[in-house]
């Protein structure tokens, strides 16, 4: 993976969100973290992400214009929350349950990232 890969994050709980950001930077990864829907669709109109990992739980509602628009741009996703069912009705992408540990996110991240390229 190199710098050029842009990760949104859309995290709404600090702790996790600084957690995964400092993970995602230590291995090269370019973040733009965000914690609601409407940030997170504005970060995106500014400039083009690689991948997403977005919480299904947010304080501004359910993150399903996000998630259409990511599709719309073919950009992959990985959602995370403590709702299984949330999880289960996910369709665009990847999912993990939390708490999860912060390697088998790493894992997940660098294969989609390396499927993209290939």
């Amino acid at each position: 993976m190199t710098s050029e890969r842009h990760i949104l994050l859309v995290e709404d709980e600090s702790a996790i969100a600084e957690l995964i950001r400092t993970a995602l930077e230590a291995s090269g990864l370019r973040v733009t973290a965000c914690a609601g829907v409407q940030s997170a669709l504005n970060a995106v109109e500014q400039e083009p992400v690689d991948l997403a990992i977005i919480d299904l739980s947010l304080p501004d509602g359910a993150p399903d214009r996000l998630t259409d628009r990511l599709k719309g741009s073919s950009v992959p996703m990985i959602a995370i929350s403590g709702d299984p069912a949330r999880l289960a009705a996910f369709t665009p992408g990847h999912t993990l349950e939390k708490p999860f540990r912060v390697r088998a996110l790493m894992d997940l991240v660098r294969g989609m990232l390396d499927g993209a390229a290939g």
